[in-house]
């Protein structure tokens, strides 16, 4: 009988699945590690209130805070002009800018004064005439007297029958004419204040043409009364000018004012910081009085300059495109101090930013690095995440101002976490910018 080769392959398959088997028996168990550290790491901070003063951003234009207009207020031929009367030019106070042909003038006033001098005479006229007239009237009353006595003597001896009648009536009539002249004198002196008076009157009316004179005749000299930079001329010399005629135009350099226009929403923020002022006696708050710093800055390519500001009053009115309400600043500046390199003076029209910082109050305060939108990251004390939602007060220089549910020493977590799970765990690493001693263990690697 012959042997077929092919049922040896089933003792072989046999043999394989034996050593097979043998071989997964005996096999040793691979070395299990423990599994890792499933804990994020995290830098945390203290929670805690500190002072912090809002900061609020606006622009405005550079505005003079005088402007003076020379408007003429006499008639004439312009005589003079000051040789640096043009656009631009800073001139001290004091200085005569122009002069109208004053020749009328002062014919007017020469002639008002020789009218109070006609006044005065009369009134001392009138004042000597009483003197006169009172002298005459004692001396009248006295022949008077004398004249009575005579008539009663003669009235007397013609009772007696030694003398005539026509002795008795001559000195009656020598009487009634003594009386007529004391009666005349006497109205005389009733009349004389009524006299004074309308001549006391008509000095008092001179002399108000003398005084008017004088104005006008001073208005003919242009002064500037301040120290100024010329904004406009328009007037030359030997040209007449009229009555209301604009001359010329110049602003004060002393302080100028800029209307800075702030949001509505920054505004607010300000007013809330504003825990301390002074009031009218009414209760209203005054805005020159308000406890805020204000800063002017003007930027232009790589220059930059600032000059510190005074809040001096708030606009009555609010930019209806913009939504912006306008304050008021007011800087004061000393043109013997500055320098076209250095510091240059503020002039009408420049564009400048304005900055304006509140009060300083307690905030709960964060750096801006662990302010995620609205939330905020908080480290329980299981270890494990708490998104805290807070609201935004304002920020400052990196630092933001929030209110919430919060509590002093509650750990702020300053880094991101991505994602971000409520009650997910983690692990300090450090804490106040010191590092955690728990932080230092290495996580090993998974085999």
């Amino acid at each position: 009988m012959k042997f077929n080769r092919n049922y040896l392959i089933f003792p072989a398959i046999l043999v394989g699945v034996a050593i097979l088997m043998l071989a997964v028996n005996l096999r040793k168990a691979p070395a299990v590690n423990p599994g890792l550290n499933k804990a994020r790491p995290v830098d945390v901070i203290s929670l805690q209130q500190l002072p912090l003063a809002p900061e609020v951003t606006g622009f405005g234009r550079v505005r003079p805070k005088v402007e003076w207009q020379a408007i003429a207020e006499v008639s004439g031929k312009v005589i003079y002009r000051h040789p640096d009367l043009e656009k631009g030019r800073v001139l001290d106070a004091g200085t005569v800018l122009l002069k109208i042909d004053p020749l009328d003038y002062e014919l007017r006033l020469a002639q008002a004064e020789a009218d109070v001098s006609s006044s005065q005479a009369q009134l001392a006229k009138l004042t000597q005439e009483e003197a006169n007239l009172k002298t005459t009237l004692k001396i009248e009353k006295n022949r008077l007297q004398i004249s009575q006595k005579e008539l009663a003597r003669k009235k007397e001896l013609r009772r007696k029958g030694l003398t005539s009648q026509s002795a008795v009536d001559l000195e009656q009539q020598n009487t009634l004419a003594s009386k007529k002249v004391v009666q005349d004198i006497e109205n005389q002196l009733i009349v004389l204040p009524n006299e004074r008076k309308v001549t006391q009157a008509q000095l008092e009316v001179n002399q108000s043409r003398v005084a008017e004179a004088r104005r006008s005749l001073d208005k003919t000299i242009i002064t500037l009364p301040f120290d100024a930079r010329i904004s406009s001329v328009d007037i030359e010399q030997n040209q007449v000018v009229n009555t209301q005629q604009s001359m010329v135009i110049a602003h004060g350099i002393d302080t100028v004012e800029i209307d800075a226009q702030i949001a509505l929403h920054d505004m607010q923020v300000l007013a809330s910081s504003l825990t301390r002022y002074t009031a009218h006696a009414d209760g209203r708050p005054r805005a020159d009085q308000l406890d805020l710093t204000a800063m002017i800055q003007l930027s232009s390519g790589s220059f930059t300059q600032q000059w510190p500001a005074k809040v001096a009053r708030i606009s009555d009115t609010v930019n209806a495109n913009q939504a912006t309400v306008g304050v008021i600043l007011e800087v004061s500046q000393d043109y013997s101090q500055l320098s076209p390199e250095s510091a240059p003076p503020l002039v009408n029209g420049m564009f400048v930013e304005a900055r304006l910082t509140g009060q300083s109050n307690a905030h709960w305060v964060i750096p801006e690095r662990a302010l995620h939108g609205n939330k905020i990251y908080l480290v329980k004390d299981d270890n494990t995440l708490d998104i805290q939602q807070i609201t935004v007060l304002f920020r400052h220089n990196g630092k933001v101002a929030i209110r919430g549910e919060l509590s002093a020493s509650q750990q702020l977590i300053t880094n991101d976490l991505l994602p971000a799970v409520a009650g997910m765990a983690l692990r300090v690493v450090t804490h106040n910018g010191e590092p955690v001693k728990e932080a230092q263990n290495q996580e090993e690697p998974a085999s």
